[in-house]
């Protein structure tokens, strides 16, 4: 199968399954039209409701989604920030989420903007748990948006295939209560905190920004597995946030 046969397929199964997909150009192109739908959703929940919520991923692909954002003149102090997922490290880490979106995303007007921190200073994860969840819940539920990226192999936030099986089914069953879990995969450094599914999915609208040909193989080769074992431990986590209620979400892609 070709690379645009990948692009394709993905494009294809968005529109069979009611998500709405989004394709630009280039990498500036596409966040400028992510950005713009976001600041529109945004002010339409702050006139409506007085508040909203955005939760965002961390990495290097959004950061022109933030920059764009940053300067945007809307009522930002109106609006709370967090995170999809955090390594358990401490803000100004190399590694820490918070530092790139606090550096990135909540300077210029955004610097109005609340933020709700996934970390904990001087206390094990597990034990924080609680007191961050609380603080989650504080934000404007269902989330007014979702923003999400996806690793090359399949997982989101820090929902990875490789995580403990037990973890894992934890973290994607739609029957838990809990909103955030500490996950251990392997294949990364540190312990991660994460939303949970149920938590992810609690959101008026979920974006999955992804840039490369290769992320439309790896999300192909995802929703094209079988429906009983989308959601199970070594598949891609991603399915269960894209196939769920696929009618409130938005692929946004470029090459």
């Amino acid at each position: 199968m070709t690379n645009i046969d990948y692009v394709s397929c993905v494009k294809e199964h968005m529109a069979s399954v009611g998500a709405a997909w989004v394709q630009a150009p280039d990498k500036v192109s596409l966040a400028e039209q992510l950005s713009e739908s976001l600041l529109s959703r945004l002010q339409a929940s702050i006139a409506a409701n007085g508040r909203a919520s955005l939760v965002v991923s961390g990495g290097s692909t959004p950061a022109p989604v933030f920059k764009a954002l940053s300067s945007a003149d809307i009522d930002w102090s109106s609006v709370t920030v967090t995170l999809a997922d955090e390594r358990w490290v401490p803000p100004g880490h190399a590694d820490s989420n918070e530092s790139l979106v606090r550096d990135t995303l909540m300077v210029d007007k955004a610097a109005a903007a609340q933020f709700v921190s996934l970390y904990r200073h001087d206390v094990e994860p597990e034990q924080a748990l609680a007191a961050i969840a609380d603080d989650v819940k504080k934000m404007r539920t269902p989330f007014t948006a979702v923003i999400l990226g996806m690793g090359n192999d399949g997982h989101t936030a820090s929902l990875f295939p490789d995580a403990p099986e037990a973890e894992l089914v934890a973290a994607m069953s739609l029957d838990t209560k809990e909103w955030l879990m500490m996950m251990h995969p392997p294949s990364v450094a540190q312990a991660r905190i994460t939303l949970t599914r149920v938590a992810l999915l609690n959101a008026e609208h979920r974006y999955l920004h992804m840039t490369g040909e290769q992320k439309c193989q790896v999300l192909c080769d995802a929703i094209g597995g079988e429906p009983s074992a989308r959601y199970q431990a070594g598949m891609a986590p991603i399915t269960g946030l894209l196939l769920e209620s696929p009618a409130s979400v938005s692929v946004y892609w470029s090459p």
